[in-house]
């Protein structure tokens, strides 16, 4: 009975013992590091006439992407690099693009030169493509397609309209995704900051 009663105060000394060291080493002992305050959004909100372009922080990589000229021939992203282009993903069928492709054309019309070019990138075959931008008068667009709509999964893009601004060095510097005024003040800004930055 004596020998049952002593284990009995030996394992409950032995139990609050070892609380009372987990209990310091949760005091004392070393301090887990403390959560990371969330990292910002990393981008910036440029407003265009109600339409929110996200500009980030930093310059985000794009994956190779190859489409067709008005021509039929192959093209990719790489051949522009060394220009600033503003890449619009859009699609005869897609009401908001048809409503913005005149603000593109005009956009061209006023930026474009060596340095600088929209490419008009429709998920259309190329008939239709270029019969909607004959029939609107597009003057400076060319018809670009990717009728395979390669250009959605490696773009990342859910939604037509998009369009992405991309440096010289053929890194995405921003996107939108709806109808923007291309030709507004707020626009050509946006365009003639990107001009400026640094090869």
């Amino acid at each position: 009975m004596k020998t049952s009663f002593r284990i009995t105060l030996i394992s409950v000394v032995l139990l609050a013992a070892g609380a009372l060291g987990v209990i310091a080493y949760l005091q004392f002992g070393p301090k887990a590091p403390l959560p990371k305050p969330a990292a910002s959004a990393g981008y910036t909100k440029i407003d265009i006439e109600g339409l929110h372009f996200l500009r980030w922080a930093q310059p985000r990589q794009l994956r190779p992407l190859s489409f067709k000229d008005s021509t039929g021939a192959r093209v990719s992203l790489a051949d522009f690099q060394g220009k600033v282009i503003l890449l619009n993903v859009w699609a005869t069928w897609c009401p908001p693009c048809r409503e913005e492709m005149p603000a593109l054309d005009r956009l061209n019309a006023k930026r474009q030169s060596a340095d600088f070019a929209v490419v008009a990138l429709s998920l259309d075959a190329p008939a239709p493509a270029k019969a909607f931008l004959m029939s609107i008068d597009a003057r400076t667009l060319n018809a670009y397609t990717d009728a395979e709509g390669m250009a959605l999964q490696v773009l990342d893009v859910s939604t037509v309209p998009s369009t992405i601004l991309i440096d010289r060095r053929g890194r995405e510097l921003g996107r939108v995704s709806g109808t923007a005024a291309w030709d507004s003040d707020a626009a050509l800004a946006l365009i003639d900051d990107a001009l400026k930055e640094p090869i």
